[in-house]
């Protein structure tokens, strides 16, 4: 009786401007133990010459060009022309072990009741490492590396967002039931996935580290505000989608905080109409945090209600007064 043939991984690599970077990473998935893949790269409307990079490779890679859209749309183009039963992720600038693809399939071949799965990587700066497990610093480590499945990973991926997308397989029938990456978020699209994802299948973690993050400065964001709204808007639709699985104490302190913290960064930048809005939201959604909270201790931070009360006067003073007040603020905040 033959034997089942071995099943497709389509592993998709977005990339924009990454050329210094990205020969490295296909090669890592060209030097696999296994080699039934296909490679599908997005170039996302890069203008670094990224497209001649790949005439060396000899259709090995089927390369796709499109106007930048940001990692989102990369990736859901590269989930659509996708022919494998399995789909990984590889960001441009990361590596993979050899083994990466051989011993997750292995792991998803035994466990027929996982949809996606996610190993470990350490940290790089291209010549030393600079972090040798990423997950040992999770907050939800010891579950993550302990339960198979991992319980109530929804709520768990609320709180903190412990998936590396470069570290992710997943069958393609969670993309046919969660749907596609979230366009509209410039920030936090992979976490949405992964949210979504876990809502309808289980999800793993294989803790071994079969891969490698680079970093450098072009891949870290200091965009501090578009990191809140993505939060923010992650928090509010995730209570929309699947009212069942979001807590709502736990989303209503999240939200609480999110909106704090974008209220100071806008009045930092003197927006005080947008500023006192997300002041009164911060206030809403904790004094909804308290109401509904489960535990006996009801109350909040005493740090979060001053900080969120005296958020919006500020937002009525002069900016010469506003700033004068702006070190009382950040002694507030270095208590938190």
């Amino acid at each position: 009786m033959d034997s089942e043939p071995a099943p497709l991984v389509t592993v998709i690599i977005p990339t924009y401007n990454s050329g210094e970077f990205i020969a490295q990473a296909v090669e890592s998935v060209l030097k696999q133990t296994y080699h039934h893949h296909e490679i599908i790269v997005v170039d996302d409307g890069s203008t670094d010459g990224t497209k001649n990079l790949f005439c060396d490779f000899h259709g090995d890679v089927k390369y796709f060009y499109q106007q930048n859209r940001g990692p989102a749309a990369a990736r859901n183009t590269g989930i659509k022309v996708a022919k494998g039963e399995y789909i990984c992720f590889l960001d441009a600038d990361d590596m993979w072990m050899p083994n990466k693809l051989e011993v997750q399939l292995a792991f998803m071949a035994q466990h027929g009741d996982i949809g996606l799965l996610f190993s470990d990587e350490e940290e790089f700066d291209g010549e030393r490492v600079l972090n040798r497990s990423i997950l040992e610093e999770r907050l939800f480590h010891s579950d993550i590396i302990s339960q198979t499945p991992i319980q109530e990973p929804f709520r768990k991926l609320l709180i903190e967002d412990f998936v590396p997308t470069s570290m992710v397989m997943a069958r393609k029938d969670c993309f046919e039931k969660a749907g596609f990456f979230d366009e509209s978020l410039r920030v936090c699209e992979d976490r949405d996935m992964w949210c979504r994802i876990a809502a309808y299948f289980g999800i793993a973690c294989l803790p071994l580290i079969l891969g490698k993050k680079r970093v450098h400065e072009s891949n870290i964001s200091d965009n501090a505000e578009l990191t809140h709204r993505s939060r923010i808007k992650l928090w509010e639709n995730k209570r929309l989608q699947f009212p069942g699985l979001a807590p709502a104490d736990v989303l209503d302190n999240l939200l609480a905080d999110a909106c704090l913290q974008l209220g100071y960064i806008l009045l930092a930048k003197d927006q005080r109409k947008e500023a006192r809005q997300a002041g009164w939201r911060s206030l809403t959604y904790a004094i909804r945090h308290i109401i509904k909270r489960r535990s006996a201790d009801r109350s909040l931070p005493c740090y979060r209600w001053r900080l969120a009360i005296g958020l919006l006067p500020l937002t009525f003073l002069r900016w010469s007064i506003t700033q004068s007040l702006w070190r009382v603020r950040n002694s507030l905040l270095a208590k938190s």
